[in-house]
């Protein structure tokens, strides 16, 4: 018994000692850290990124020479005038009608020495920002489908330049200060006189048509398309652990994480996204619109083929682009041939889109095509009775899309006639009077 309290006295002695070991050790450790090498992640990209005057583009120009038009649309003539428009000084932007008639605008046009560069859908001004220099820095929030540039004081280095809104019926005037006046007559304006002469096609209290009075030379092509729904699906959804797929039916699958939903039509090979919460009723200035609708698109690289703005509709803050192709729009009963989208609260609502891409042509299935003039185009329409050339937007030739496999796709020129944005293809059954849809 006589040894117990020593034993006490050791026994605390040494839990006080290895209580301030362990306490200098904690103290006075440093872990051996790794480095954990930080990994970015990969964006996806469907397709190539482009600029905002990729998709923004002209369909057609003429030009008035000494009583006479000539014009093309060419896809090269289109891009050398856009390239032409670069660095533009454009300068005192003003409004000179806001209430233009159908017959000012034909007889602007008619004016020697001027030249028409029509686009498809109305453009806000501030998409020209990356092409034009203007020299307003407020553009007004208004739009323009059609500008006639005067060249007849190019000596002076000095352009006259209108732009025309069809929708609003408002005329703006500018003049730009051009440098190098004479490269651009030389590059844009004198090969225009080698190219075919264009009909004007009146039409009493609207615009004129512009049709070409020779036969149209194109080709008929056969493509390998590349299909992309797995892309998109990665692209549009956050966080793919939550998607969940259905099979609607044979041809239509469902996908949804509680948040949005998109639906995969394998018949018309398209894809339709919705994101319910962001409806809006809200309605959207065309700028903001144009511009949110393009960066969407662009950010995953969704314009995967030439798709080029055509249309915008505010009361549901909607926007088009068409598929082109060598310059020409491509129509389908078979497949979809537009994105579109619907802008809702800062953030896209609706994406209707295909999912294909042209891959690779087929050249041993290309073959060479002769269409009628656009002269003989409006004769034969003038004959049917059921229809009204003042309620046609336009006849334009494009390519008629049909699948012949899963992957492959052909493309035929054709006349069509355009009417409140809607294509009709001009058959030969059409031409002859045949019940169609253009009654």
């Amino acid at each position: 018994m006589k040894y117990i309290e020593p034993v006490k006295s050791v026994v605390l002695f040494l839990l006080v000692m290895l209580s301030v070991v362990l306490t200098f050790i904690i103290w006075t450790y440093t872990p051996d850290y790794k480095f954990i090498e930080q990994t970015e992640g990969k964006e996806i990209l469907v397709g190539p990124q482009k600029k905002m005057e990729d998709v923004i583009r002209p369909y057609k120009a003429i030009y008035r020479f000494d009583k006479e038009f000539t014009g093309t649309v060419s896809n090269g003539v289109m891009e050398d005038i856009m390239e032409a428009f670069q660095g533009w000084n454009v300068l005192d932007l003003m409004p000179v009608n806001t209430n233009i008639t159908a017959d000012s605008v034909n007889e602007m046009i008619r004016t020697n020495n001027c030249m028409t560069v029509f686009f498809t859908g109305e453009i806000p001004y501030s998409a020209f920002n990356s092409i034009f220099q203007f020299s307003d820095k407020e553009l007004p929030e208004t739009t323009f489908n059609r500008m006639i540039i005067d060249w007849s004081n190019y000596n002076n280095k000095d352009l006259q330049v209108f732009f025309i809104s069809s929708n609003n019926e408002l005329l703006m005037r500018s003049h730009v200060s051009l440098e190098n006046a004479n490269q651009f007559v030389r590059n844009i304006i004198e090969p225009a006189k080698t190219y075919g002469t264009f009909k004007e096609v009146e039409r009493d209290g609207f615009t004129s048509l512009y049709i070409a009075n020779d036969k149209i030379e194109s080709a008929k092509y056969t493509y390998f398309v590349e299909e992309k729904p797995e892309l998109f699906k990665n692209v549009l959804f956050t966080n793919l652990n939550n998607v969940l797929r259905t099979d609607e039916s044979a041809t239509t699958e469902k996908y949804q994480d509680g948040m949005s939903r998109m639906m995969i039509d394998s018949k018309l090979k398209s894809l339709t996204y919705v994101y319910p919460a962001a409806e809006s009723s809200v309605r959207i200035e065309p700028s903001k619109l144009l511009t949110d609708s393009f960066e969407f698109i662009n950010e995953h690289g969704g314009f995967t083929s030439d798709y080029r703005y055509v249309s915008t509709s505010t009361t549901n803050n909607q926007l088009d682009y068409q598929l082109y192709l060598h310059g020409l729009p491509v129509y389908s009963d078979q497949a979809i041939n537009r994105i579109t989208t619907v802008w809702g609260d800062n953030r896209i609502f609706r994406y209707k889109r295909p999912y294909f891409s042209f891959e690779k042509d087929i050249s041993a299935e290309k073959e060479r095509k002769e269409l009628p003039s656009g002269s003989e185009i409006i004769e034969k329409i003038q004959k049917l009775n059921n229809v009204d050339l003042s309620d046609i937007d336009d006849v334009v030739v494009g390519f008629n899309l049909t699948h012949n496999q899963s992957t492959i796709v052909t493309l035929e020129p054709c006349w069509f006639v355009i009417r409140n944005g809607i294509s009709t293809k001009l058959t030969p059954e059409l031409l002859g009077g045949v019940k169609n849809g253009l009654e």
